[in-house]
């Protein structure tokens, strides 16, 4: 039985509260847990070019390995799902990745995928788990990491890219950054964009509900 939960949080950050944003967006789709959240040293803009990618990718690794004997299941937080699949062969416990969940649920409402991400391309995650869809990405204007989407002129071109992408033709818009759901862009593009749009976190919190139910 899954009863604690471990969210690996990519963007290093001393802020309790910042940190334990993901755990209580999954928790409310996913109740009945215990959860603790934990991230990578030195990781300051998260993860938005193959750089920090690959700066990331150890930290990920030597962490998940380090924490597995105190969780029964581990989310890693990001939607590039770095490190997930090595996790998969390293550990003892399951391992989901937001993106490959917030793909499942993307794949649900038709195959014209668009996706807004921070990374110039969009992330190999997101190729393979949609093979198959027509996939339209974007990465907005002014955003090069997570942090840029808390910003005005951020919001801004969030909402410019989404309408972009329903111009376009898309049918549901996947987020491509779990920065994109602690600013609570679904709610940002309500207003403005008919299309469905997939926080990757409250993906991954489904998924987890589904597969470990209490």
């Amino acid at each position: 039985m899954v009863s604690k939960v471990g969210v690996l949080r990519v963007v290093s950050s001393e802020d309790r509260d910042f940190l334990e944003c993901h755990q209580r967006l999954m928790e409310q789709v996913c109740p009945g847990k215990q959860w603790e959240s934990r991230c990578l040293p030195e990781q300051p803009n998260g993860i938005h070019d193959p750089q920090t990618f690959a700066e990331a990718l150890p930290k990920i690794l030597f962490l998940g390995t380090t924490w597995q004997r105190d969780i029964d299941v581990l989310v890693v937080s990001c939607a590039a799902d770095p490190g997930v699949g090595k996790l998969r062969e390293l550990l003892n416990i399951p391992v989901i990745g937001a993106g490959e969940a917030c793909c499942k649920m993307a794949r649900q409402y038709g195959n014209v995928i668009g996706i807004l991400g921070i990374e110039p391309e969009q992330p190999a995650t997101f190729t393979r788990a949609l093979q198959g869809c027509k996939t339209l990405y974007l990465r907005p204007d002014n955003v090069h990491c997570t942090h840029d989407i808390h910003s005005d002129q951020g919001r801004a071109s969030i909402i410019a890219a989404a309408l972009e992408l329903q111009r376009k033709g898309a049918q549901v818009i996947a987020l491509a950054c779990t920065g994109m759901a602690t600013t609570d862009v679904v709610s940002l593009l309500a207003p403005h964009c008919e299309l469905p749009v997939i926080n990757p976190v409250m993906a991954a919190g489904e998924l987890l509900a589904l597969r470990y139910p209490n």
